[in-house]
């Protein structure tokens, strides 16, 4: 006869046995899974290092004294950036940009000019393109001079623009696309009815310096 009440407690352990033995195999499962996550998490590349970069925040042109308005700042990706690209809005504000800017272009320092002496009430920065670009080699901001107008056709000369001060001499980019432009950019703090001469001179005759 055989004596059924001396295995049944062994039913309940043998349940539990094989309960365990299911989670351990289910935690198994988890754990290799988790395993191959980390293991195409580590071998993802990571995201690119993120800078924060100033921009213009609309088209600026050259002579602007720049204020927080015309401004901003960007998140981008640190190979974007160029060389000695503005982090800090407020390394800009208050000086004079060189030469014109486009809305969204990253700034840098050389945009600005290296003279921080502001401009009368009523003066103004005007752009000034002498023909000899040796000449322009030689200026310096806060140099002091006369800018003479030569009619070739009418063959006489006379000075347009006495005790100009210059502001900055821009400098243009190796990598600028086409021929390389005749004669140079300056940029001169005058009055603006001498702004106007310049302009309506550099239409028709061939403007040089004189050094005071």
């Amino acid at each position: 006869m055989i004596n059924h009440a001396s295995k049944s407690p062994s039913r309940p352990l043998h349940g539990l046995a094989r309960a365990a033995s299911w989670h351990r195999r289910k935690l198994a499962v988890v754990a290799a899974i988790a395993a191959v996550l980390t293991g195409i998490s580590a071998a993802a590349p990571a995201g690119p290092v993120m800078i924060t970069a100033v921009r213009a925040r609309t088209q600026l042109a050259g002579g602007t004294v720049l204020s927080a308005s015309d401004i901003g700042v960007d998140r981008v990706a640190a190979a974007d950036v160029p060389d000695g690209v503005v982090t800090d809005p407020d390394d800009l504000v208050g000086k004079t940009l060189a030469a014109p800017v486009a809305a969204n272009q990253m700034m840098t320092l050389l945009a600005t000019t290296s003279s921080r002496g502001a401009v009368a009430a009523d003066h103004v920065i005007a752009p000034l393109k002498l023909a000899d670009s040796a000449q322009a080699a030689l200026l310096q901001p806060g140099d002091v001079v006369d800018v003479v107008a030569a009619d070739a056709e009418a063959e006489q000369a006379a000075v347009i623009a006495p005790r100009a001060r210059v502001v900055t001499v821009p400098e243009v980019p190796d990598d600028r696309a086409g021929p390389a432009p005749e004669g140079a950019l300056v940029l001169v703090d005058v009055d603006a009815q001498t702004a106007t001469a310049l302009a309506q001179a550099a239409a028709s005759a061939t403007l040089s310096i004189i050094w005071r």
